[in-house]
């Protein structure tokens, strides 16, 4: 068996603000035969308290619990491995051993992924296997304003076929990668749910929100959302040049 279990205190991000954002980060690691879980939390320990205080309540919400401090998160990382491993045991005792599966796991990754002097996002990935052929993973990002640690809604005029045609030539370069040929829409379709290239002209906005970076708004489909499990998470940026007619103007406030 495989296990830590670590708070690495002082691992500081900070940002220009009234009161710099300090973070801890908290790990939990945890693995055997039945059952494997992986934490990994930037934990908001000091600087503006109401940021502070949202960020923290949205961690909990993503872990689904209540979290007052970076103890709890160990405490909940070891009772959610003694959860997997009872399951792994209920459903694979009774079978012979050539025919038990994987150990159960389970993943939760927030991090703290960009923030300026106006906003600050935070990035969450999990993975969650329970049996059967392959597990499933989600990828999502929070933006938040540093003012007073909201969350604001990003986009404007989505139904534009501006924007469209921004999602397509997205979607088309995450598949492209850093091919000096981008593919074809005939080449796009073989990767998407979508049939015909004239439905390429209307993608629909990916059912998360778009999150702030940087340097742009990153639109990000989950697993199944546009296309079949071996396209992947499809994830890619639109820099703030094109995206701003786009955005709303609490968004466009928080852009340099």
């Amino acid at each position: 068996m495989m296990m830590t279990a670590l708070l690495i205190a002082g691992g500081h991000h900070a940002f220009a603000a009234k009161r710099p954002l300090v973070t801890d980060i908290v790990t939990f690691e945890k693995s055997d035969t039945t059952a494997e879980v992986s934490i990994l939390v930037h934990w908001p320990c000091k600087g503006e308290q109401v940021l502070v205080d949202s960020l923290r309540h949205h961690i909990a919400y993503l872990l689904g619990g209540t979290f007052n401090s970076p103890d709890d998160i160990l405490s909940y990382g070891a009772s959610l491995f003694e959860s997997l491993s009872a399951d792994w045991h209920s459903v694979y005792d009774e079978m012979p051993p050539e025919d038990r599966l994987g150990a159960f796991s389970k993943s939760h990754h927030i991090t703290k992924l960009a923030e300026t002097s106006r906003y600050i996002t935070y990035y969450y990935q999990t993975y969650d296997y329970g049996g059967g052929i392959h597990g499933f993973t989600t990828e999502v990002g929070f933006t938040f304003r540093k003012s007073d640690g909201k969350q604001i809604p990003l986009l404007a005029n989505t139904d534009s076929p501006r924007l469209s045609k921004l999602l397509k030539e997205g979607v088309r370069s995450f598949f492209s990668g850093d091919s000096d040929k981008p593919l074809t829409d005939e080449e796009l379709l073989e990767y998407l749910f979508v049939q015909e290239v004239e439905s390429l002209n209307g993608l629909p906005l990916p059912g998360n929100s778009p999150y702030l970076t940087e340097t742009g708004v990153v639109f990000l489909y989950t697993q199944y959302e546009i296309g079949p499990y071996s396209s992947g998470i499809i994830t890619f940026e639109i820099p703030f040049k094109d995206i701003l007619p786009f955005l709303t103007p609490e968004a466009r406030n928080l852009i340099p």
